[in-house]
């Protein structure tokens, strides 16, 4: 990967805490991570947000002050929310993951389940400058993304995980999936891909900054962070037998050799619209935020986030 690493020097870090993430278990974390911080002699502070919104309008705050690094214990949407909190103040983003899908920190080797390596990388001071994507609604509504923005049938996958209270973590996904697939339905879209259009019959459309979303599901396997473009997904509705095809193909997803199928059609781009009729929902980094028709774009080099160094990728 081609991201420009730099170094910085932590002495102050605003740790940021969704005390909702994984369950309640964000706020045991942010605790953790706390302790963690003081050992290396790091001084830290503390914000624990009422809900995400609020937290999000505390780290601007904090982005404005004199500290090194904001910190943000939670899961994608989260991370998205700091981000946005902070982008053009300086103030790198550091992950201390406690979410259910964490891709941003699985698509910069940030450590998953180790507190003390997860803040080790921010003590440490190595940042990585990462491009976001950004999604505009025609109300004039606009937000950035880390990961993946899905539409169509993987959105409202989202919506149902969302909504249940079991299974825990990424089983979640693959249930929700499952009840979606009895009830689906293709939709006819208007893609446009910079200079590319296409017009068909589609069960999701998704635009990736990252490889994955919800948890390692690799939906634009061949996308970076880095390249100043956003990998397009699209998912065409076979004729026959699509609710088997369908179900053939999602599991596909969780290794990336979905696009392989025939049915899988990939593309790359800096701006891309979709229309569909009738519309479907937008999800941007786990959380809902609309209803097609909307635009993506790539915001190059828009973020900083504290990140080991970018060497050959593990998987």
């Amino acid at each position: 990967m081609g991201s420009t690493s730099h170094g910085h020097r932590v002495r102050h870090t605003t740790v940021l805490a969704n005390p909702h993430s994984r369950h309640g278990a964000g706020r045991a974390i942010a605790d953790r991570a706390v302790r963690e911080f003081e050992a290396r002699g790091i001084d830290v502070e503390l914000i624990i947000g009422r809900d995400a919104q609020d937290a999000a309008e505390r780290a601007a705050k904090a982005a404005r002050t004199d500290t090194d690094a904001i910190a943000v214990v939670g899961g994608d949407g989260s991370v998205r929310l700091a981000l946005e909190a902070t982008v053009g103040t300086g103030t790198p983003v550091g992950v201390i993951p406690a979410g259910t899908g964490n891709d941003v920190a699985r698509n910069l080797d940030i450590p998953l389940d180790d507190v003390a390596a997860a803040v080790e990388v921010i003590a440490l001071g190595q940042t990585r400058t990462v491009d976001l994507g950004r999604v505009t609604f025609p109300d004039g509504r606009s937000s950035l993304f880390a990961t993946v923005a899905a539409t169509g049938f993987d959105a409202s996958v989202t919506a149902r995980a969302i909504g249940m209270s079991w299974p825990k973590g990424q089983a979640r996904y693959t249930i929700a999936a499952l009840l979606e697939l009895i009830g689906l339905r293709s939709r006819h879209y208007h893609v446009r891909v910079d200079e590319t259009e296409l017009d068909d019959d589609m069960v999701f459309a998704s635009v990736g900054n990252t490889t994955s979303y919800g948890g390692g599901m690799q939906i634009t396997p061949a996308a970076s962070m880095v390249d100043g473009l956003l990998d397009v997904t699209l998912a065409v509705r076979p004729s026959r037998f699509a609710r088997l095809t369908v179900a053939k193909v999602f599991p596909a997803v969780f290794s990336g050799q979905h696009v392989n199928h025939q049915m899988v059609r990939t593309l790359r781009g800096r701006e891309i619209e979709f229309y569909c009729d009738p519309p479907a929902l937008v999800s941007i980094d786990g959380d809902l935020v609309g209803e097609l028709p909307a635009t993506f774009e790539v915001v190059p080099s828009a973020a900083v986030i504290f990140a080991p160094p970018a060497g050959p990728s593990p998987d």
